[in-house]
């Protein structure tokens, strides 16, 4: 029997990837047997049909042991982590059958969107998943306001009495320049090609990442046509492909890393955010990720980022000092080593008990309701894939 198995669809190519390795590198440290599962869901049948370069890493690493679902054997561990809700949300195409001390489900993706209405909804996840498993899941929040959401769909569903926050192999997240340090700053942000990890007009486009006397603007995965279309101006921006090269090499270039996102998107945990902290840039945010990263950054809405950007350059030695505490935190709270006493930590708990709704079981049924009025049950104009 496996410690640990880890099941996803290997065609995520962002956050939820990179999360599952630094898990997987956490366990296999511990000396922890872990096995892989990949599986298709529909959820993502407009992404390309081949495995992402994160997925196609830890399929080839031979110090874990791949798992077939299609060869009609359970899986038997004593742990089973099934990544991303809406993978299960929209069905897996091969039925897995689990035979684990505990499942659980981590959720990357919220269930409300910006605009409050349903991405997905959770209790109808947890049948499916139990459909397609034969397994009752416990569902693991990666963050607080995840957790917030998910309490709206108690009893229904069950809860994890912790939270599963992303990790980071620290070795691989070491700045060798300091922000501010320079005469010109470097503003600009990361993350794949979604136009639903950018404002939704050209006005907010620009003021996101604002042209400013001696600054550059750099930015690594870029919808260039959805922001061309809505009218935004690209031409003083050096754009590169997403992944094009290492994350950690493009954010040591960056004084200042921006993040504001299409209104009615949504972002659980942020790791695009927490991965420029490791690398020292003051992060600029949008509001709404103030529950994640409380002190470590600066908020406000695209309008404000030029201010913004001003002040911190008014006082230099402030900003590396704040760039300094937000990376000392972010070390601390995502390392690897947090990890083996969390999963000591799962395996000793229960469930938890159902704490403080985020939105009354009759405004969920409301919005469900919506959903299927609007024909958004499966939305995937608006699912925003990790």
């Amino acid at each position: 029997m496996l410690d640990i198995a880890c099941v996803i669809d290997p065609r995520f190519a962002g956050g939820t990837a990179a999360a599952l390795a630094c898990d997987i590198d956490a366990f296999l440290a511990t000396g922890l047997r872990v096995g892989l599962a990949e599986v298709h869901s529909s959820y993502l049948d407009g992404a390309p049909d081949a495995r992402s370069r994160i997925a196609t890493a830890l399929y080839e690493d031979r110090r874990i042991e791949r798992l077939d679902p299609s060869d009609g054997h359970p899986i038997k561990a004593r742990t089973v982590f099934l990544h991303h809700p809406m993978t299960f949300f929209y069905g897996i195409r091969t039925p897995l059958r689990l035979q684990a001390d505990k499942v659980f489900l981590v959720a990357h993706h919220l269930p409300f969107r910006g605009d409050g209405s349903l991405q997905y909804d959770p209790a109808a996840t947890a049948r499916r998943v139990a459909r397609a498993t034969g397994a009752r899941t416990q569902w693991l929040p990666v963050s607080g306001l995840c957790r917030q959401q998910l309490r709206s769909f108690t009893p229904f569903i069950r809860l994890a009495p912790l939270d599963w926050p992303n990790v980071f192999s620290l070795d691989s997240w070491t700045p060798r320049r300091q922000a501010f340090s320079g005469n010109r700053l470097m503003i600009g942000r990361h993350g794949r090609a979604d136009p639903l990890k950018w404002p939704d007009t050209a006005a907010g486009i620009a003021a996101s990442l604002p042209d400013l006397p001696n600054c550059g603007i750099r930015v690594m995965g870029c919808p260039r046509a959805d922001l061309e279309r809505l009218g935004a101006d690209l031409s003083d921006w050096t754009v590169l492909d997403f992944d094009s090269e290492p994350v950690p090499h493009f954010l040591d270039g960056l004084d200042v890393f921006v993040y504001h996102f299409h209104p009615a998107s949504s972002e659980s945990f942020g790791r695009t955010v927490a991965e420029a902290m490791l690398m020292g840039a003051v992060c600029v945010l949008d509001p709404r990720l103030a529950p994640t990263f409380g002190d470590l950054a600066l908020y406000g809405h695209p309008q404000d980022t030029a201010g913004i950007i001003e002040t911190l350059r008014q006082d230099p030695a402030a900003a590396r000092a704040r760039a300094d505490r937000a990376r000392a935190a972010i070390a601390q709270r995502h390392s690897l080593d947090t990890v083996p006493a969390r999963l000591d930590a799962l395996h000793a708990a229960g469930p938890a008990e159902p704490g403080p709704r985020y939105a009354s079981p009759m405004a969920v049924l409301r919005k469900t309701a919506g959903m299927i009025r609007r024909g958004e049950y499966f939305p995937s104009h608006l699912a925003t894939r990790r």
